[in-house]
């Protein structure tokens, strides 16, 4: 009652919250009374930067009593981490209700005021914001990721060789070989990329070696098609082959992610490197899987098929960083992580086209201005950490959105046109979809998490009758 006292007579904002924010003092831990408050509040996820609810309340916070004046902000609102497509008035509305019935705030009058419960929920959410944004900020590192990326290639690296010995898969062997040399490019972007930064330097060597790549599986692809020899299959191996897309694919969303935000050339060009490794593995599956009916070359054309992509790709990657020089921009490259920008961003443009009739110099500054609030109230989950996130890449996105016949203009003025209302449709679709299943009630269990259980319980049962099954498998020849 005393902090909510003082906070009335000092009138402090989220700007006062940030400078005496300490992490050991207001760190807020799954397990205390803190994160339970939030639990009982929010009814997305339980966290304050997947719903706007929160910003509603901060805006209360921040001194904004007028409903009509919060509308106006909250609807210029960017966060790239909701699925939400954008603010409207009927969601401003909502979270007016739900805080109004949840005793969050009080209107007197048309003026809007927080409560002390209001109030403690605002600054233990901020609070968290903050605490969880220094972490991801650690996770999302570079050399974060470089240390987890060479621990898992000598893992999986010797686990690939080992299996490819025992079942006498060329595939899998070279795999593994291609596996344990990407411990190099590591290497290559640590030295050459982030010591010396002589970061496109560092890209250029991690395409051709990318390339020289597709020249060994080419040679020991056509090598084993010459002399053929039979696979013998196991539980295990497909177990590895497995675990092995979904990690490589993992670290290729990584790589992509803190390349795209710390504009590191060469963790993009490795990230392609770790799509190359998804495609050999699904390729090394699909040939094991044909070898349980006897047929055997096709390990090798899977292979050889894959070398021309990677070739293709490297020579269009070298274009792209040789061609342009010192007109290279690095946000034209595409990589995995920009998915994320991709649908927040695409779906931000078609909201606000949709609902008011606006020139490109008018979006873009709404879109500068929900930026800056989302960035002040919800830190790194606003632009999800890429600090280069602005006006440039809003009107590229305007620009692609006009060259593919999303948006037209019209007397300086932007349209949808069916494509583009399409479009924002399926969007929105998506956004209530998510809202609807994020929204738990009574059972604590979502339907993912029985997913994931039953996905463990398959993985388990593999390795627990492995023989049973290897015997089974060998019984088909």
């Amino acid at each position: 009652m005393y902090k909510y006292l003082v906070r009335i007579f000092t009138l402090m904002t989220i700007a006062d919250l940030k400078a005496n924010y300490s992490r050991k003092e207001h760190g807020v831990s799954h397990h205390n009374d803190k994160y339970k408050m939030m639990v009982k509040y929010y009814p997305a996820n339980y966290e304050p930067h997947n719903n706007f609810l929160y910003a509603f309340l901060c805006f209360v916070y921040d001194g904004e009593q007028k409903i009509e004046e919060i509308k106006k902000k909250m609807c210029k609102l960017f966060i790239s981490s909701t699925k939400q497509v954008i603010v409207g008035e009927e969601d401003i509305k909502e979270y007016y209700l739900i805080a109004l019935r949840k005793g969050l705030i009080q209107d007197n009058q048309g003026k809007i005021k927080l409560t002390e419960e209001g109030t403690k929920l605002v600054e233990i959410s901020y609070h968290h914001n903050l605490y969880t944004s220094h972490y991801m900020r650690i996770f999302l590192s570079e050399k974060t990721v470089m240390l987890g990326t060479a621990l898992f290639l000598i893992i999986i690296s010797l686990l690939k060789i080992f299996t490819g010995m025992q079942l006498g898969s060329q595939a899998m062997l070279s795999e593994g070989f291609e596996n344990f040399t990407d411990l190099f490019k590591i290497g290559i972007v640590g030295l050459i990329g982030l010591k010396l930064k002589k970061d496109k330097i560092a890209s250029i060597i991690i395409i051709f070696l990318m390339m020289f790549t597709g020249v060994t599986l080419v040679w020991s692809g056509i090598e084993s098609l010459i002399n053929l020899s039979p696979i013998f299959p196991t539980v295990e191996s497909y177990i590895i082959g497995f675990v092995s897309i979904a990690l490589n694919a993992g670290l290729a969303f990584l790589k992509s992610m803190v390349g795209r935000t710390s504009g590191n050339l060469s963790l993009l060009s490795d990230s392609k490197d770790s799509i190359l490794n998804v495609r050999i593995s699904a390729g090394v599956l699909i040939g094991f899987t044909f070898a349980l009916f006897g047929i055997y070359f096709i390990d090798s054309v899977i292979g050889i098929i894959i070398a021309i992509f990677v070739f293709k790709e490297g020579i269009e990657f070298l274009k792209e960083i040789l061609v342009k020089d010192e007109n290279f921009d690095i946000t034209t490259i595409k990589v995995f992580a920009d998915s994320i920008y991709d649908n927040r961003l695409t779906a931000y443009i078609l909201g606000s086209i949709r609902r008011k009739n606006l020139t490109i110099k008018e979006l873009v500054f709404n879109f500068e201005e929900g930026l800056a609030l989302g960035r002040y109230y919800y830190e790194g989950f606003a632009d999800f950490f890429y600090a280069n996130l602005g006006a440039k890449t809003a009107e590229k996105y305007i620009n692609e959105l006009i060259n593919g016949n999303y948006i037209e203009i019209i007397n300086n003025g932007l349209f949808l046109t069916k494509k583009g209302l399409k479009a924002f449709y399926r969007a929105k679709a998506k956004e209530f979809q998510g809202r609807s299943q994020s929204i738990r009630i009574r059972s604590k269990f979502k339907l993912s998490d029985v997913y994931c259980a039953i996905v463990i319980i398959i993985f388990l049962l593999l390795i627990i009758f492995s023989s049973q099954i290897n015997l089974w498998l060998n019984n088909l020849w």
